[in-house]
């Protein structure tokens, strides 16, 4: 029975991580900021690469 409450219990904690994760990876923040450190990287300063 503990087993039972431990699972329904991490099952929950679970869902809403990864609910929170959902909702702080599509805010319109850190999309935007996503976009800019692409697009830095892509066109900013050039590094000597081999």
């Amino acid at each position: 029975m503990p087993a039972l409450i431990a699972f329904a219990l991490i099952a929950i904690v679970a869902l809403i991580v990864i609910s929170f994760v959902v909702h702080f990876l599509f805010s319109p923040w850190l999309l935007l900021l996503a976009v800019g450190a692409l697009a830095y990287y892509k066109f900013g300063p050039r590094r000597a690469r081999r």
